[in-house]
């Protein structure tokens, strides 16, 4: 006695077969995708760490990797704070004026010439009407997008007349929030160091740039960096 099962096609194993060639060719593709965007990240995140290395005039090896830039940016990062902080311990603080406040942003300025940093003389003074121009940065990002680059070049070429001869103080405000201070100053002079670059690179003296990074309370302000066109230079 025949039954209805054994007279029609079995479909089923065809199926099963097409399904599992569809799922190994999506899997492939899904693998092939993951490590382009690991292969483009890793060289979008080692061009920046080149361009600090730069910045900072840190000694790296040719073709070295993510790693060893790293490394080489984080010692002569260093360095410079080493060298910054031996003069500065040596000289006492003058005493603070009677009823006096204590600042919410507490600076610490450094002159950076040709890559090596020192204490500042003696603090500038800033002009209430000085020139200046304000860079804003995506959270824990040190990077300084195109439309930004062009102002920084903007920004001089409109003060070509002032700029002659002044100090550049490129102000950089660290906000910790919850975490380290330590780490949002070390984001913050990054940012500086970049902001450096570009006013390096619109054609202006290393030594007529001085650095400032401070510790703020505001987080829109811990965002930002400051480049203002100062007192006299050389």
């Amino acid at each position: 006695m025949s039954h209805g099962s054994e007279e029609g096609d079995n479909y089923w194993p065809g199926y099963v077969d097409a399904l599992t060639s569809m799922v190994q060719v999506l899997a492939f593709v899904m693998m092939m995708l993951a490590m382009a965007v690991f292969a483009l990240s890793q060289s979008a995140t080692k061009k920046a760490v080149e361009a600090i290395a730069k910045a900072v005039d840190a000694e790296v090896k040719p073709n070295a990797d993510i790693k060893q830039l790293t490394q080489a940016v984080v010692e002569q990062i260093e360095r410079l704070q080493k060298s910054a902080a031996a003069p500065a311990a040596a000289k006492p603080l003058p005493a603070a004026e009677p009823g006096a406040q204590p600042n919410a942003e507490r600076p610490a300025a450094t002159r950076v010439n040709g890559g090596q940093s020192q204490p500042s003389p003696a603090p500038v003074e800033v002009p209430p009407d000085a020139p200046r121009l304000t860079l804003a940065f995506a959270d824990k990002s040190f990077r300084i997008e195109g439309d930004q680059t062009q102002s920084v070049a903007g920004f001089i070429d409109d003060n070509k007349s002032t700029v002659a001869g002044k100090l550049i103080v490129v102000h950089a405000y660290a906000y910790a929030g919850e975490g380290a201070i330590s780490e949002a100053r070390r984001l913050a002079y990054y940012r500086a160091m970049m902001a450096r670059k570009q006013l390096v690179d619109a054609k202006i003296r290393p030594e007529n740039i001085r650095i400032s990074v401070n510790d703020t309370a505001e987080k829109a302000r811990g965002l930002t960096v400051e480049l203002i066109i100062a007192g006299g230079g050389r």
